[in-house]
């Protein structure tokens, strides 16, 4: 009991310290589900990840499909962010993708 009273005066310091912007942020998240203590991401977990390996093997075909149009290669990193994000199923890649298949279809109908 006074370990979990000790974490929420703690928590509640580091919130109280934190500038306006700072806190809304945490109350759009829920500051019950505020953690400020938890250990920060492995940047290294993000490219050894499945997803990501299976991101770098779809866009290997992709580029091997393309007989070496470098145009494409240039684009490498924002090619494998997108991959990644269309098999982890995110609103940001998902839209991408619902507007290029918008736009492929709409340009044909048009002419």
């Amino acid at each position: 009991m006074e370990d979990r009273q000790e974490y929420e005066r703690r928590k509640k310091a580091i919130f109280d310290q934190m500038s306006p912007r700072g806190q809304q942020r945490i109350l759009r998240m829920g500051y019950e589900n505020w953690d400020p203590f938890q250990e920060p991401k492995d940047p290294r977990e993000q490219i050894r990840s499945a997803t990501a390996l299976q991101a770098g093997m779809i866009l290997a075909e992709f580029f091997q499909s393309q007989e070496q149009d470098e145009r494409l290669r240039r684009h490498h990193k924002e090619l494998l962010d997108l991959c990644r994000g269309l098999l982890r199923q995110d609103p940001r890649a998902m839209a991408v993708k619902a507007f290029c298949c918008w736009f492929e279809r709409t340009r044909w109908e048009r002419g």
